[in-house]
């Protein structure tokens, strides 16, 4: 079943998506291997199993729940083939899978979903709100799924605070209703997905990104079919400071547009998990670490061919009245880039991704949202010029680590100090990205204070890396407490002869035992 896990959260790698098929895949390995409890009912429509929608990743941990609970034993070629069948005939539209795809990416210390106070009680107690919002059921299907809950989870009712309220009938009458009004089995997004013909993601690709605490990257990606449904990458990237990020990557596109790669990035194993945009022209998603879904970077990728394109500058934030060295990943950029009134171009190299230029900003040259022009494409939201930093926001503004020991490996917390400025008109003011900072921790509380919890929690790295310390019982702790503790992070940006500060909460709390693939 690890196999299976692992293949499922395939990651880092430009895209690799499964063209569409003209009729029907083959439920030949459903009907060998699930059918002697789900029923055929009709050719292809198995009771239960076709009366839902899931990600990769739910129908993943559909087939983890029948090996644990049921016994079902399927070797890797079976699985695979079933894991095929039910992404392609019962997968989620990209519009569908869009607002909840955070949890599928496994970004930390996101903000979960909002259905209403009832709907976070009754579910969002024991996993996240997108977990619910990741499947496709009718109401008898859902009420099934709440008793399916009660029988392999008898101490829901304490969860549910059930002695104080009438539980069960919101559990079998309402929430059915309203689940099945926002989650629908039956949806005009995916009779229309699931009929079309999907985009391939074999060719060369550019590819841009950041890695929190590491920096930006960008390079190229070369993707190729592998068999009839798999793909390879080659990725050849480079961080901002020079340092190479290349590797390769094997993957498979489900559903004609979900990417799940295994991949070797520098030196790190990771798992990517990205969606091919409808048209097959971009590829967006998130890579992690293996076993360190906290450690990762944000993933951007088009098409290497086509029209003129100006898709990113790094980095985004230019300072009056100095000098900065800029890439502008791109397509048929040619040689005079163009940033606006006070900013000069120079040394303009041509790059496999785009050019590299040094960028000349006058001492004077006007704050704000810089327009990029190059090969006649244009980026209206590309750079920003700053004479000075007004404010600096710590994302994120609320962090969760985890202490670890014996064989559970620590939850890190990584922070970044991201600039504004100010602007007439925009109220949160304009971002200048991440910025280089100096990190601190103190105490959140007077409480934090009296417990020491600076001292027994872990120590804060350069990059804004938190390393959480070993689990407890400790004794030099009153009581031989946990490790655990409440903390502020303080950054602070360097802005010429002056410093700019910005605070965030971070909760370093005990060890996570069940990590599965949607939280």
């Amino acid at each position: 079943m690890k196999h299976l896990l692992l293949r499922c959260l395939v990651l880092l790698g430009p895209a690799f998506a499964l063209p569409a098929l003209a009729a029907p895949p083959d439920p030949s390995a459903v009907r060998a291997h699930c059918s002697g409890c789900h029923r055929e009912s009709s050719p292809g429509h198995f009771d239960r199993i076709s009366d839902m929608r899931k990600t990769p990743e739910g129908w993943e941990m559909t087939l983890f729940r029948m090996h644990q609970v049921h016994g079902v034993v399927l070797d890797d070629d079976a699985r695979t083939q079933v894991l095929r069948y039910l992404t392609s005939v019962g997968g989620l539209a990209p519009a569908e899978a869009a607002p909840a795809r955070f949890a599928l990416e496994r970004r930390p210390n996101v903000q979960d979903l909002s259905l209403g106070d009832e709907m976070g009680v009754m579910c969002g107690r024991c996993h996240s709100l997108a977990r619910a919002a990741l499947q496709r059921r009718d109401a008898p299907e859902w009420l099934k799924l709440a008793h399916t809950h009660v029988g392999q989870w008898p101490t829901l009712e304490y969860q549910q605070s059930g002695r104080d309220r009438f539980w069960w009938e919101s559990a079998t009458k309402e929430l059915p209703a309203k689940l099945a009004a926002l989650y629908p089995l039956d949806t005009p997004a995916w009779r229309k997905w699931s009929a079309g013909t999907h985009a391939s993601p074999v060719g060369r690709w550019l590819v841009w990104g950041h890695a929190p605490g590491r920096g930006d990257y960008h390079g190229t990606a070369v993707i190729a079919a592998r068999g009839t449904d798999g793909y390879s990458a080659t990725y050849t990237l480079t961080y901002a400071d020079g340092t190479a990020l290349n590797g390769t990557s094997k993957s498979v596109v489900y559903t004609g547009y979900e990417w799940r790669g295994s991949a070797t990035l520098g030196q790190d194993d990771v798992r990517e998990v990205y969606a091919l945009s409808e048209d097959g022209a971009r590829l967006s998603g998130r890579w992690f670490v293996n076993g360190h879904a906290e450690v990762g970077g944000d993933w951007h990728a088009a098409r290497a061919e086509g029209a003129p394109a100006v898709f990113a500058v790094l980095p985004r934030a230019l300072r009056a009245g100095a000098a900065t060295e800029v890439v502008v990943v791109g397509r048929g950029l040619g040689t005079s880039p163009a940033f606006g009134a006070g900013v000069t171009a120079s040394a303009v190299k041509a790059l496999p991704d785009g050019l590299h230029a040094t960028l000349a900003v006058a001492a004077d040259a006007a704050p704000g949202v810089r327009p990029v022009t190059a090969g006649g494409a244009r980026n209206a939201d590309a750079a920003v010029v700053y004479a000075k930093i007004d404010r600096v926001v710590i994302e994120p503004q609320y962090g969760i680590a985890r202490v670890g020991g014996g064989k559970v490996a620590p939850v890190i917390g990584q922070f970044e100090a991201v600039g504004y400025i100010d602007a007439a008109g925009k109220p949160g003011g304009i971002a200048l990205g991440p910025l280089p900072a100096s990190w601190s921790v103190a105490p959140h509380d007077e409480q934090a204070k009296a417990a020491e919890d600076v001292k027994f929690t872990g120590t804060m790295d350069a990059s804004g890396k938190f390393l959480p310390a070993v689990a407890g019982p400790d004794p030099q702790r009153p009581f031989s407490g946990n490790n655990v503790g409440d903390l502020a992070v303080i950054g602070t940006v360097k802005d010429g002869d002056r410093s700019v500060s910005g605070k965030a909460h971070l909760v370093v709390t005990v060890q996570r035992w069940n990590t599965p693939p949607i939280y």
